[in-house]
């Protein structure tokens, strides 16, 4: 059998033209041009965060134990700014580890980097994880815990979520939802990774995480709260 090619009038190749031209300025007007962080005003967590607050105080030069969120030449291109304290549990003595990453433009390729890429990026492995909804001032929190080691020394249980734009999501499809969402808005949407740790060997670590995070929340303004949690009036 003998096919002949194809062949299209030239009224429906100036349609098909119009359409493809037509979809191409379509995408261009609905391009963000404008970045969330201007109209929410870029978070400075190093005036945001208090010193001490409820039974927590922070610990001066310690923070060497807490791990960077990505290898140091991928800092200053995916972070617009990071952050990282430890405080001390006054009734226990227990440490509690703080980092923060903030990046201010979150397309694809400046994406945050979740602990369970960067960690064993840096040796650690990831033992266990968990989805959890933690509960908090401002209604439940989309969480991820991770219990890590490194070595057999070295165990590092870990709590954390990732706000981006104005809401708290878990997984790359709530991500890029809330991207989709903003850039209909003509923005190109912000994010920050907050996450807490400890190194211990208990087997129960994360309720004293819970109540460092919520006593946190707790002792920031509204305003300020919503550089980690969103739900922020835009």
């Amino acid at each position: 059998m003998i096919f002949k090619p194809l062949t299209l009038k030239p009224a429906v190749l100036l349609v098909s033209l119009a359409i493809m031209l037509g979809s191409v300025a379509v995408a261009q007007h609905l391009k963000p041009s404008k970045y969330w962080a201007d109209h929410t005003g870029e978070p400075d967590y190093e005036k945001l965060i208090p010193h001490r607050f409820g039974e927590w105080e922070e610990v001066p030069y310690a923070n060497r134990g807490v791990v960077n969120p990505v290898q140091e030449e991928n800092l200053k291109r995916i972070y617009s700014q990071t952050f990282a304290r430890t405080f001390v549990h006054k009734p226990t003595g227990r440490g509690m580890m703080l980092s923060i990453a903030y990046g201010r433009d979150q397309t694809n390729d400046t994406q945050l980097h979740t602990p369970d890429q960067c960690y064993p990026s840096q040796g650690f492995r990831v033992e266990k994880r968990d989805d959890v909804d933690l509960a908090s001032p401002v209604g439940p929190l989309k969480a991820v815990r991770l219990i890590t080691m490194l070595g057999t020394e070295r165990k590092e249980p870990l709590t954390y979520f990732i706000r981006v734009g104005d809401a708290v999501t878990r997984g790359s499809k709530e991500r890029n939802l809330e991207r989709i969402k903003l850039a209909l808005r003509g923005y190109l949407v912000d994010g920050t990774l907050f996450r807490v740790s400890e190194v211990t060997r208990r087997d129960d670590p994360f309720p004293l995480q819970d109540q460092f995070i919520n006593d946190l929340l707790k002792a920031m303004p509204a305003h300020d709260r919503g550089y980690i949690v969103g739900k922020r009036e835009s």
